[in-house]
Formats: C-alpha cells, sequence, structure tokens
C-alpha cells in the first residue's frame, strides 16, 4: 500500500470515526423524556375539543435501534360508555417504532411498529406520503378479553379469544371520510359468560353459562370512506351469527354512522342445558319471550334479528324480526 492510499484511508477512517461518535453521543444525550412528555401533552390537547375524551399515558421512553424510539407502560383511556364505571384502558406493554430512513430519500415518511399488548402482538406501518396516508396492521394473538370497548359490548360478562387478522387502509388527504381500503379479522375460540358473573348492563339479567361462539369472522372493504361489512359471521357450538352493513366512517371513530343487521340463534343444546337458560329461553316457557322487543326480533326459525344504527360510540339497537339483512355492496 503506498503513502497516498494509507493516506486517504486515514482520512476515511477519521471521518467515519467522527460520525459513528456524533451519533453515539446524540443518541446517548437525546432528550426522550422531553419528547415522551410532548407527545403525551399533544395527544391530550388534541382530544379536549372533541368527543372521543381520550387520554394517553406513557411511563418511560427511550432510544431504539437507529432511528426509533421504545415505550413502555403506554395505556389509552377513553370514557366508559357505563355510567358510574371507570374509564375504559387499552394497555400496551411495550411498543417500538422506526422511522425508515430509505423512503426519506423521496420525501416519504414511514414509521414501522410493534406492540407486546394484551398477550399477543401487534405489527404495523404509518405513511405520509404527502397527499396520502396509509396504515397497515396484523394482529397476532390478541386477548379480546383484555379489551375494554369489547368488555363494555357484553356489559362486562368475562370474553374469552384470540384477535388474528389484518387492518389495511388508504387515507386521500389524510381523511378517514375518504378512505379506502380492507378489513380481515377473526377472534378465534371465542366464548362468552362463565356462569358466575352478571351483566352490568341490567340488573335483572342473571349469570348465564359460558355460549361457546367459535371463530367469529369480520370481513369489509372500504370505499371513498364507506366500509361495507361483507361477512359478520359465527358458527360454534352454542350459537350461530350472521350480519352485514355499512359504516361511514369519519375522522373521529366514535362518530362513524353505523348500519349493521344481526341475526342470531343460540342452539337447542344450550338452552337446555339448564333450569336457568329454560326458564329464559325455552321457546314454551321462556320468560325472554314475554318481552316486546324480543318478540319483534323472532324470526319463524327461533332466530333473532336486529338492526344496530346510529354513531358508533352510542350505537341503538332494534328488533328486526323477518327484515331483510342490511345491504352491502
Amino acid at each position: 500500500m503506498n503513502e497516498r492510499v494509507r493516506s486517504s484511508a486515514k482520512v476515511v477512517g477519521a471521518v467515519v470515526g467522527f460520525v459513528v461518535l456524533t451519533l453515539l453521543f446524540f443518541l446517548l444525550t437525546f432528550p426522550y423524556e422531553k419528547l415522551k412528555d410532548r407527545i403525551v401533552g399533544q395527544f391530550n390537547a388534541s382530544q379536549k375539543n372533541t368527543s372521543a375524551r381520550q387520554e394517553l399515558q406513557i411511563d418511560e421512553l427511550e432510544g431504539w435501534r437507529l432511528s426509533g424510539v421504545r415505550a413502555s407502560g403506554v395505556r389509552l383511556l377513553a370514557a366508559n360508555g357505563s355510567s358510574g364505571k371507570g374509564p375504559a384502558v387499552i394497555a400496551i406493554d411495550e411498543a417500538r417504532a422506526r422511522l425508515q430512513l430509505l423512503p426519506l430519500l423521496i420525501f416519504n415518511k414511514d414509521i414501522s411498529f410493534e406492540l407486546d399488548t394484551m398477550g399477543g402482538t401487534v405489527e404495523g406501518k404509518f405513511g405520509d406520503h404527502g397527499s396520502e396516508r396509509t396504515v397497515e396492521l396484523t394482529f397476532d394473538g390478541v386477548d379480546a378479553g383484555a379489551l375494554d370497548p369489547l368488555k363494555q359490548a357484553v356489559c362486562g360478562v368475562p370474553l374469552k379469544g384470540n384477535v388474528f387478522g389484518t387492518i389495511s387502509f388508504r387515507f386521500p388527504q389524510g381523511k378517514a371520510s375518504k378512505g379506502n381500503g380492507t378489513v380481515a379479522l377473526e377472534i378465534r375460540n371465542m366464548a362468552i359468560g362463565d356462569g358466575k358473573t352478571k351483566p352490568d348492563c341490567n340488573a335483572f339479567i342473571p349469570a348465564l353459562p359460558k355460549l361457546t361462539i367459535g371463530t367469529l369472522t369480520v370481513e369489509g372493504e372500504a370505499k371513498d370512506g364507506k366500509l361495507f361489512i361483507k361477512k359478520l359471521s359465527a358458527s360454534g357450538q352454542d350459537l350461530t351469527l350472521d350480519g352485514g352493513g355499512s359504516i361511514v366512517m369519519k375522522e373521529l371513530a366514535n362518530d362513524s354512522l353505523v348500519e349493521l343487521s344481526l341475526t342470531l340463534k343460540v342452539s337447542d343444546t344450550w338452552v337446555q342445558k339448564d333450569s336457568l337458560t329454560k326458564g329464559l329461553l325455552d321457546p314454551k316457557i321462556g320468560a325472554v319471550w314475554l318481552d316486546p322487543k324480543v318478540k319483534k326480533a323472532k324470526n319463524p326459525d327461533g332466530s333473532l334479528a336486529f338492526r344496530a344504527a346510529g354513531p358508533l360510540g352510542k350505537l341503538n339497537f332494534n328488533p328486526a324480526g323477518g327484515a331483510p339483512p342490511a345491504k352491502t355492496e
């Protein structure tokens, strides 16, 4: 190696060493605590003038890999729909997010992330491509029973099942009201009830035995801000369910307008399971059939049909026995 090559190698080595040391110093001294406070403060401030009433909390934030951060003890709190109840909580044990560097060369901002939450994982990507934003999510084994919004939907009755599947959306101009995409989700090994816990939304309904639902499948496609639910079904040991409809998406999820039809039927085996279920649901002596709304919901085959309509955050369920299902496109 001649003198010129040696000299060039020293210069290159010095430059590389300087860059590495500068980057290391930056990573070691970066004010992650202030960044955490800024993220939490900006998110919570953005919620003050909305109907979402959500609050973000983060216990700790630190650097992760070259261009990422790692947060632990993340909690998203939302107002509980049941009066007198504490906030609904979505808890994330650890979240890792990283800004991808190569897309920056063409002025795209892509952030990949991984969440360890509720016994499973969620992986995804968020993209800001100027006039368009994209969101991709993949669920792997998330415990449905740990999702407070779902627990509220079943009136606090124990819920079992694991969420798998994908959600993919493109939002022109960053607006949900113009979104396009797909939803393909399954809640596997789903079951409701344990025979001990009473529903907290109706003091007159007793604790019912475990109802095995099996796999609940939800498939939909969004076009120009309207999500068409093409499949909402389950066919388990104790319950069959079928439904469909549409959701007009809004910038705040709770404001999205829902129109869904649901038809469900409990198996005769479950109805005759014990004196309690028989006294409530037996076609001849069941007390539930004395309710006028239930009577209106009943179909000739013994199934029950309901129509859910209104804002997502405050759905109204009305009987729709004999009515055709909501149209999908």
